[in-house]
């Protein structure tokens, strides 16, 4: 079975870390730093921490995360190994024998079809067009739903595999294992994107301070009308007492000619 097949070569000149071999097969571990933009491309963007790549279903070479296979490195001993090994092996005769025993057949009886069709074009007319285009869609969905019953056979397997190394390991270790290897990624991607949560909180500090400064600028500024306020009612106090004062006056005067009047 074909796996990563392009990134199989890429190790050819590098010299692995650790070489496991049982039943025939030939496992090496490689670790991603020694390779320029690996660890970048399936670590960073794409969470695979340990991949494996295989050109003919008997060699097989896995790229591990540095770190990651220091933490964890119990997950792809040998035993372990194996029995992936062999679940590989099961996920192929799954979908040969698909291939063989369905896709092929289907396709190969579409084809014929197909071909009945065209050749009779002109004694079926129309129809022979609709008999053409019902074949192919046919052909389309059986596909589909082959598939669909392909990928829960493999899942039944993977199932399977899984159950086998809890049973190596113990459920015990197995959980351990499987928690330190959660906790060491989401350390790793702590470590790749820092300061997320630090910025979010510095951005809302600097939106109270803003704030802050705002609400002490509006309270200056209604301050200084206050005072504003204060001078225009002094100014307009003194107005009226100068205006009291003419009108005393006034009066005075008015008085006194009355005064005159009356004597004369």
């Amino acid at each position: 079975m074909k796996i990563n097949p392009k990134l199989y070569a890429i190790a050819d000149p590098v010299t692995p870390v650790e070489t496991q071999n049982f039943d025939g097969r030939t496992v090496q571990l490689y670790l991603m730093d020694s390779f320029e933009g690996i660890k970048e491309e399936f670590a960073d963007k794409k969470g695979q921490f340990a991949v494996w790549s295989s050109v003919d279903g008997f060699n097989y070479r896995v790229f591990l995360e540095n770190g990651y296979y220091d933490k964890v490195s119990e997950l792809y001993s040998q035993p372990v190994n194996k029995i992936w090994i062999e679940f590989w092996d099961k996920t192929d005769v799954i979908q040969r024998k698909f291939s063989l025993f369905f896709t092929y057949p289907i396709m190969a009886i579409a084809i014929i079809l197909c071909v009945i069709s065209i050749a009779f074009q002109a004694q079926m007319g129309q129809i022979g067009t609709y008999i053409t285009i019902g074949v192919l869609a046919v052909m389309f969905i059986g596909i589909l739903v082959g598939n669909v019953f392909v990928k829960k056979k493999v899942i039944a397997a993977n199932t399977e595999s899984r159950q086998l190394i809890i049973d190596h390991f113990g459920e015990a270790k197995f959980d351990k294992l499987i928690d330190e290897q959660k906790t060491y990624m989401d350390e790793y991607y702590d470590k790749l994107y820092p300061n997320e949560e630090e910025t979010t909180e510095e951005n809302k500090d600097d939106k109270v301070e803003e704030v802050k400064e705002i609400t002490e600028d509006t309270a200056k500024d209604n301050t200084e009308e206050v005072k504003t306020d204060d001078v225009k009612t002094e100014d307009n106090t003194e107005v009226k007492e100068v205006a009291k004062e003419t009108s005393d006056d006034t009066t005075v005067d008015n008085e006194e000619e009355n005064k005159e009047d009356t004597i004369a």
